[in-house]
């Protein structure tokens, strides 16, 4: 067994250095590929013991495991394929991740844990139709959402992304992703990420909650200027977007409709007690500073747009609609900035806000009245537009309602009055 075993690998390397291409390891859906100038079977291959196949630092079983010359290309570094649909979802993988990745695949779920050892950021690339993708590591990541459709059946997000760390999420051009979980659901959203997430790329990405919240992260998110294309929010048993620690928006069009909570909440990240907020320089607050937010909530005791601390809109366009009884359009939790301070431009940023909701009652007796803009401490208005629709149900001098000192300096109001 030793020998045919070594006279094969021998054969294969020959083969291989003569196309000078990749040699596959493959073990059932996983597909681990090796750049071939890379081995040589003096050093780099051998069996031990006639039960394990040695591949560069990885150990194989032989039982289980095949080899295969692919004379397509050399692997692409620090990459993992993920190709949803067939029979069973396949997995290909740069070889050198082999000691460092545990991937397992059941029915159209694939699941990847990433070794504390690991060290090099790692770009996960998922294509096709499948129900799952479930991530857990300790290093930072890319994901690249690559005309996926993930329609989760079981009790996991569709998505679902367990690291501290800085998670890029990029959506291919031009690309129309789907990330929709099951009513079964028993985690915070159909798309979770346990990180710091940042989005990139020109691709559409669909999501929908059956069971909480849509999307979120337990740290902060940022939709970076080089992303250039859409999140659909289509529905939510609770909020659209559910963010800790804070938002930043500089580019892209963000459209959430369809939710029984916040369109987007994005609330204090909190310590372990889940009752102090973290001393983060940046904690509970939102950030828009170019692209396009189109939010509705139709559900009573709601908000469009929601921070636990202050807000800046420094520049894009914001539509909000607020249908619901008690609803607001924007609320805030301390001070409301708008536009930038000595800037005389009075179109960007441009807000436009529909109110229609009436007066919320709680269980308590507390009542909330529906407006288009809450600011609980201060508001500084110092350029761009802030638009009322006309065909609010919620007065002009009832729209912006200040707890604190509302200051206005510069920008254009449109039939909204502020006292």
């Amino acid at each position: 067994m030793k020998r045919i075993s070594l006279f094969l690998i021998l054969a294969l390397c020959a083969v291989c250095g003569l196309y000078a291409q990749t040699l596959d390891v493959c073990q059932g859906s996983v597909t681990w590929r090796y750049d071939a100038n890379t081995l040589d079977a003096g050093s780099k291959m051998s069996v031990a013991s006639g039960t394990t196949l040695s591949v560069g630092t990885m150990e194989f079983p032989l039982s289980g495991t095949t080899l295969r010359v692919n004379p397509t290309g050399t692997p692409e570094p620090l990459t993992v394929e993920v190709h949803y649909g067939g029979s069973t979802p396949q997995i290909i993988a740069d070889g050198t991740l082999a000691p460092y990745l545990k991937c397992s695949v059941d029915r159209q779920n694939v699941s990847i844990t990433a070794s504390t050892d690991l060290s090099q950021e790692v770009t996960y690339r998922l294509s096709g139709v499948g129900e799952s993708f479930t991530l857990t590591g300790d290093y930072k990541s890319t994901v690249v959402l690559d005309g996926v459709t993930l329609q989760a059946t079981g009790t996991t997000p569709a998505l679902y992304i367990v690291n501290g760390k800085r998670i890029d999420l990029q959506c291919t051009d031009g690309t129309t992703n789907v990330v929709e979980d099951a009513a079964t659901n028993t985690v915070k959203s159909a798309f979770y990420v346990k990180g710091h997430a940042e989005w990139k790329g020109g691709g559409t990405v669909n999501i929908t909650g059956n069971a909480r919240h849509a999307y979120s992260s337990n740290e902060y998110t940022e939709i970076k200027a080089s992303f250039t294309g859409v999140i659909n929010i289509l529905g939510a048993k609770n909020d659209g977007m559910h963010i800790e620690q804070y938002l930043i928006v500089n580019g892209g069009t963000i459209n959430v409709s369809h939710t029984q909570g916040d369109a987007i909440d994005v609330s204090y990240a909190m310590e372990d007690d889940e009752v102090t907020p973290t001393n983060d320089s940046i904690n509970g607050q939102v950030h828009v500073k170019n692209g396009v937010l189109n939010l509705s909530v139709n559900a009573d005791d709601t908000k469009a747009l929601k921070s636990d601390d202050s807000m800046w809109i420094t520049g894009g366009r914001i539509e909000a609609i607020a249908n619901g009884d008690g609803s607001r359009c924007i609320n805030v939790g301390l001070d409301l900035t708008i536009g930038t301070k000595g800037s005389t431009d009075q179109t960007n940023p441009y807000i436009y806000l529909t109110a229609n909701g009436g007066t919320y009652t709680a269980p308590d007796g507390d009542t909330t009245k529906c407006r288009g803009i809450k600011v609980k401490r201060n508001l500084y208005f110092y350029s761009g537009l802030l638009k009322r629709n006309p065909e609010s149900a919620v007065s002009s001098s009832k729209m912006v309602d200040v707890d604190g000192l509302p200051t206005v300096s510069g920008g254009k109001l449109d039939g909204i009055t502020i006292n």
